[in-house]
């Protein structure tokens, strides 16, 4: 009875435990419901590949539409939150409540309504000031290195080779390839990154100057008062770029030329890496943005690195580049408005270094590298009123860029004679000192510019019946110092055995500060179906931490700007809408000058008294007079460039045409000139000293000397560059062809630059008379090469874009119709002369004829002066850009010069065939949008 009893209860327990387990099976599946979700866009046409997140504060679920648009998940009853997102559409987000199986329809709407707005060119802006808007799909299309390849979308802008092994500098409206005198205009040009400045007035990194092989490739490295290297700028943190080419609000100022304006990605996007190679480089980047729409929090981050080479047979020279950022945007709303807070830390790092051939330098010594580095920290902080009212907006950003830079260099010294070194730091009589006659030197240049940016924007609405008025005030501070060591070497093994220069600590240099204050007008009125435009604005700059003597000081800048713009009535024509535009402008725009500049390095004139050289090293004697002088210029202004520019806006439909004439004037841009000094100085006489009974150095007391007075010229920073520019720009774009999806841009540039010098300029004379220097300076008023260049470009493009293929393919046919260069005539007869005491008299041809004087006067050699013209220069370029999976995988390949014809022309009776002269230049990209 036992063992029956036990039986049934443990045949009991199992039926127990089996509809216990069937009961809590059929329970789940019961909490488990089919949801399906069909993913459409605006049209209602099925959208595959979209990314469906169901989230709740318990579980997450993500599933991607397939085919047909239709996604399948099973999930629990409950309230989940729906978001959507595929790479044409913009997000789907909405809260949904599910207790029973059902379908649900998303809509999401097209991020790209039309083929039309398909656009992988510059766009010309249509606002007050003419400027050029490149965004993201055409930066991609493009497959750009560095900033500087962007350029080629810009009206007259051509494509080229990438030349990453010397500084890439900016040039705006201009041709031709003046010098470093002319550096203005490029110095001249700000560039922002979300508001934030990178270019800095604190930059010092320079060399002495060697005419050797190795310091011209370091020299083309540096850009001292050159503004901003392209190069360091990477592409692919970029969202959208526009360049400024017209007269800007005054709210932007210490500025010549224009301004490039950078947004970088902001907001949610997938894990994009991209990869390129092409014969001169190879890049890699990645980045990555985060959203969180509840919280109104925005991440985005990147980095990338570029190894590229000049030659790739040369493994000697190369640059490097690596850039990170991170980037975080915080919205808030207040009772009466939003705030948004966006702060920016990014890193910049340039390598760039050279080492010599050992198969050339038997020394295996000679190298020499450029290391950049740039930390930068941005936070802008923007408050907007919800309702109307007189007060609108408050912006207040504040920038630190801090630079890391030097410059090393190593050098193996072979004297070619007997060699002297001058050692003093300070004026007066000394020796100097006999170096070995080969030797190592070490040389480096330490820098640490740092740069203090603020600004604060107040913007505001006062509307009066028909006419709104938008008013902007505000006030930007800058202070720039440079905290590095400088030049530091050994003095007794100088790198330049030539050099003028002693070590100079940067950080003795006194701080660039400036301030300024602005006010703005923008009037708009509607008179009928007449829009009329007005901007009137004044900046007040001035530059502060001056000397007493300076010009500068206390004083203010003024640079009144006005925009004027009228929209005409639209009307239909050959039944499209019609719209036109014109614009008008005119302004000033004001550079000050930045430490090198205000404050370069002392002169140091070792003039060489005596130089008794004995078998003995024992006996021998060097005696130098070190003059010290001070090429400071106080008398130096801000450079001012007047601009006046007129445009013409036309659309036709989809066709839009822009037409833009220009005229800028800028007579008082930085340069080098020469100045002059006279000194004087004892000329020792040791010939009658015995030279096998000395036993001990001369002593320069007993010694009979005669004393002399000579002219030094030396270089200043003056206001005497001149540089006019004038031209026409213009831009036309057709529709996308019916079938083929293809639309035609052409665009050009018509450029007259004219170089020269509005200052006269005071020349030597290399020649020795009697057995002495030439004692005569002359001041000459157009001794200064000046010229005359123009160029004129186009670029026809044809680009067609496929959806159904995910296909983009354009050709370029770039042309350059004709360039010239004129030399304008030079004047060799000097208006004064100066005198080896330094007396400046009036300089009279007739004269000065058989005397000594005639020597000042420069004969000139005609033939300079005549035109050199180069005719049609064309290049073909293709670019092809196919999406994979989705848009998953994106690869992308170009070929510059695919096709070329370079007309021949003559020169001085010569033919110049240029058939072969430049190779097809290839490369390729693939990027992964993960």
């Amino acid at each position: 009875m036992v063992h029956n009893d036990s039986l049934s209860s443990l045949r009991f327990q199992i039926l127990i435990f089996l509809f216990l387990f069937t009961a809590i099976t059929i329970s789940s599946q019961e909490l488990t419901l089919k949801v399906t979700f069909e993913v459409k866009d605006s049209a209602l046409q099925s959208v595959k590949g979209a990314e469906i997140k169901i989230s709740s504060e318990q579980d997450r679920y993500s599933v991607s539409s397939n085919d047909k648009g239709i996604a399948v998940i099973y999930i629990a009853p409950g309230k989940y939150k729906v978001e959507s997102d595929s790479n044409d559409h913009s997000g789907y987000s909405n809260l949904l409540s599910i207790t029973k199986e059902e379908t649900f329809t998303l809509i999401l709407t097209n991020r790209i309504h039309t083929i039309e707005e398909v656009v992988i060119t510059a766009k010309e802006g249509k606002g007050l000031t003419s400027s050029s808007i490149i965004n993201q799909r055409a930066m991609q299309h493009l497959q750009p290195s560095s900033f500087s390849d962007l350029l080629e979308l810009l009206p007259g802008g051509r494509s080229g080779d990438p030349v990453l092994n010397q500084m890439n500098k900016i040039s705006l409206r201009e041709t031709g390839r003046p010098g470093s005198d002319y550096n203005t205009s490029s110095m001249g040009t700000t560039f922002l990154v979300d508001g934030a400045p990178l270019n800095s007035g604190a930059n010092l990194q320079y060399t002495y100057d060697f005419t050797d092989k190795i310091n011209n490739g370091l020299k083309r490295r540096l850009n001292l008062t050159s503004g901003v290297d392209m190069r360091s700028i990477s592409t692919d943190q970029i969202e959208n770029v526009e360049i400024l080419r017209g007269i800007p609000s005054v709210r932007y100022g210490n500025l010549t030329s224009g301004i490039v304006k950078i947004t970088n990605k902001s907001g949610y996007t997938k894990w994009k890496a991209r990869f390129k190679a092409d014969g001169y480089s190879k890049l890699f980047a990645v980045n990555k943005g985060f959203e969180n729409k509840d919280q109104d929090l925005k991440i985005n981050t990147g980095i990338d690195y570029l190894d590229a080479k000049a030659d790739p047979r040369d493994r000697f020279e190369n640059y490097k580049r690596i850039t990170a950022n991170f980037a975080v945007v915080k919205e808030k709303k207040h009772n009466h408005g939003t705030s948004k807070w966006q702060t920016n830390l990014s890193y910049t790092g340039s390598l760039d270094g050279s080492k010599s051939d050992p198969d050339i330098d038997l020394s295996e010594l000679n190298s020499y590298e450029v290391n950049n580095h740039l930390v930068s920290l941005s936070n802008l902080f923007t408050y907007t009123k919800d309702k109307p009212s007189f007060y609108r907006a408050t912006e207040i950003q504040a920038t630190i860029n801090q630079r890391f830079d030097q410059i090393k260099q190593t050098k193996f010294i072979q004297l070619e004679n007997a060699t002297a070194f001058p050692l003093s730091q300070t004026e007066g009589e000394f020796d100097g000192y006999y170096p070995e006659p080969r030797y190592i030197s070490n040389y480096l240049v330490d820098g640490k510019p740092l740069d203090v940016f603020f600004t604060i924007l107040n913007k505001f609405q006062l509307d009066f019946k028909s006419v709104k008025n938008e008013i902007n005030a505000g006030f930007d501070w800058q202070l720039s110092k440079n905290w590095g060591k400088g030049q530091e070497f050994d003095i007794y093994k100088p790198i330049d055995p030539k050099a003028t220069f002693r070590p100079r600590a940067y950080r003795d240099v006194p701080a660039y500060i400036t301030s300024a204050l602005f006010l703005e007008s923008i009037s708009s009125m509607n008179a009928g179906n007449h829009k009329f435009t007005l901007a009137l604005g004044v900046r007040g700059n001035s530059m502060m931490n001056l000397p007493s003597h300076f010009k500068m000081k206390g004083k203010i800048y003024a640079d009144p700007r006005v925009n004027f713009q009228w929209e005409l009535p639209s009307f239909d024509w050959m039944n499209k809408k019609t719209q036109m535009a014109l614009t008008l402008g005119y302004g000033k725009q004001s550079l000050f000058p930045d430490l090198n500049l205000l404050y370069p390095e002392l002169i140091y004139k070792d003039i060489q008294q005596l130089n008794y050289f004995h078998t003995n090293p024992n006996y021998r004697r060097i005696n130098y007079k070190t003059l010290i002088y001070n090429p400071q210029n106080p008398e130096i202004e801000p450079a001012v460039n007047e601009k006046f520019e007129a445009r013409i806006d036309l659309g036709i439909g989809a066709h839009q045409l822009s037409v833009t004439v220009f005229k800028e004037n800028m007579h008082n841009a930085f340069r080098s000139m020469n100045q002059y000094s006279g000194y004087q100085y004892k000329k020792y006489d040791p010939s009658g000293l015995n030279h096998d009974a000395i036993t001990s150095p001369p002593d320069i007391n007993t010694l009979p000397y005669q004393t002399l007075n000579e002219n030094f010229l030396y270089t200043t920073q003056r206001n005497g560059s001149k540089v006019d520019k004038e031209g026409v720009e213009f831009q036309y774009s057709s529709n996308r062809i019916p079938v083929i999806n293809t639309r035609f841009t052409l665009n050009g540039a018509w450029f007259r630059t004219k170089y020269g010098n509005s200052m006269p300029v005071y020349r030597g004379r290399d020649l020795l008379i009697g057995g002495k220097p030439y004692p005569y300076l002359g001041l000459y008023e157009g001794m200064e090469p000046s010229s005359v260049n123009e160029v004129l470009n186009t670029n026809l493009m044809m680009d067609t874009y496929i959806p159904k293929l995910n296909l983009v393919f354009s050709s370029s046919f770039q042309f350059s119709w004709y360039s010239m260069r004129k030399m304008l005539p030079m004047n060799g007869i000097p208006s004064h002369y100066v005198d080896q005491n330094g007396n400046i008299f009036p300089f009279h041809p007739e004269a000065a004829q058989g005397s000594i004087l005639e020597s000042l006067i420069i004969a000139q050699n005609q033939d300079l002066y005549n035109a050199v013209r180069r005719p049609m220069e064309m290049n073909l370029n293709l670019k092809v850009t196919k999406s994979f999976r989705n848009k998953a995988i994106v690869v992308s390949m170009f070929a510059s010069r695919l096709f070329s014809y370079y007309a021949p022309y003559r020169i001085n009776g010569i033919t110049i065939n240029r058939k072969g002269a430049y190779d097809p230049y290839f490369g390729m990209e693939i990027n992964f949008n993960l």
